[in-house]
Order: structure tokens, then sequence, then C-alpha cells
């Protein structure tokens, strides 16, 4: 047998044998977008109320009036943004100077779909087959919405710190299909994704400056790439002065 039969008959075996591989992957109960789109609308929400008259205050934060999903990071971003106005919490109200509280109005997610083209058409019957939708264009926009109600008082006047009221946001994110090629992504959800992620070169960083006893910024608040600068997320963060 020559030398070329050998080969042909190797390839043909290499063919044969060849194969696929899968992966089985699990998920999550809730997805990661739609955590994302609340927590953002969260952030949002919150950056909307002007926590500088907590400077230098005790602070007791009363959560019993929240019931809503995600009610621990609602909780905890208040907690940091008193915090970063060098806020003191404290465990009891009698322990305070002011107690500030937080109810949500509406936290939670929705979407729409919307697609440009041929709807599905069913066979007359006794014919269970129907002609498949097709789609030229489909968008998928999903919400993320956030609203909170926050009030802060004096523990001896009960005179209000601050106007409180609500302050409501909300964060989003697109999903294009063109001709059933690519998967196009837009949105608030998604700009904030590409600049955490190598996507953008960028490197979510916290900087909290306890050299000076002042908080640089809020996790939300800025990135910091991988050359040391500053990339600005949301300008309009309060922050105490240095």
């Amino acid at each position: 047998m020559g030398r070329s039969c050998v080969w042909m008959l190797a390839s043909f075996t290499l063919y044969g044998a060849t194969g696929c591989a899968t992966q089985k992957a699990s998920h999550t109960a809730r997805t990661g977008v739609e955590q994302l789109l609340i927590s953002s609308a969260v952030d949002r929400s919150l950056d909307n109320v002007d926590f500088t008259a907590l400077r230098g205050k005790k602070v007791f934060l009363e959560t019993k009036y929240l019931d809503c999903v995600d009610k621990n990071y609602i909780i905890v971003s208040m907690r940091q943004r008193i915090l970063a106005q060098r806020g003191k919490l404290m465990d009891k109200a009698d322990q305070a100077d002011t107690v500030v509280e937080v109810s949500s109005g509406g936290v939670g997610t929705d979407s729409q779909e919307l697609f440009v083209g041929i709807p599905e058409i069913p066979l007359p019957p006794p014919s269970p087959i129907a002609i498949p939708r097709l789609a030229f264009m489909t968008r998928t926009k999903l919400n993320g919405t956030a609203k909170l109600l926050v009030n802060a008082y004096d523990v001896k006047t009960k005179a209000p710190i601050f106007p409180s009221g609500l302050t409501m946001a909300r964060s989003d994110q697109n999903n294009w299909n063109f001709l059933g090629m690519g998967n196009v992504q837009t949105g608030s959800v998604s700009r904030e994704v590409a600049a955490a992620t190598k996507e953008a070169d960028l490197s979510v960083t916290t900087a909290f400056n306890y050299a000076t006893g002042a908080y640089d910024a809020a996790p939300a608040a800025y990135l910091t790439n991988n050359k040391g600068e500053k990339v600005i997320l949301r300008s309009d963060y309060r922050q105490a002065p240095r």
C-alpha cells in the first residue's frame, strides 16, 4: 500500500471520528440583566436625593417601611450615601440626631417587544401547522423602575431635615435584531456594562480616601481604567467636600 493511500485512509478515519461537544450550563432564577435594570434604576433614583443636609450628623436609617425586591441593595446604597457625607450610622433612633425613612412606591421590571415583518399564519384546520413568523427587524425593550420615598427629620423637634418626597428613575436595555443577524444592544445598562468590563478596557474601582477622612467618590460615580485614569459615569453624584 502506497504512502498516499495510507494518508487518504487516515484522513477518512479522522473525518469519520469527528464529533462535537456541548457544555451544559445552569441559569439563575433571575437574569443578570434583570438585576442590573433594578440596581441601575435604584442608583439613578437615589442620585436625585440631596444627602448633603446629613453631613456630620448621627443618622438612624429606618427601613421597616421598605418592602420590595432587592431591598437590601437599596438599604446598603442609602447607608453608603450617608457615609459619603461623613454621617455616622446609629443602631437606634434615640442615639441619633436624625432619622431617615425610606419606602418604595414601585421597584421592578417590564418589557415590550416590537417587530416589523409578517406575523405567524396558522393553516386552516385540521392542519396543526402554522407558517412561522418572518421578522425583518425586532426590538425587545426592557425597563427597570425604582420609585422611592426618602424622608428625614430631627429626632427631637420632628422637623424635616430636607425636602422629602418621591424620587423615581428608570433604566433601560434594548436588544435589536435585523434580518436575524446580530444582536445590537443599547441602553443605560449596556453602557454601564461596557464601561465596567474589558469591552471598554476599564475596571470598577471603589475609591475611599481614608487618609483625608473623606470619600473620593461612590462606586457608581466613576470607573478607573488600567492606566489609573478616572472615567466619569455620572457627574451628578453629590459627595462631601474635602
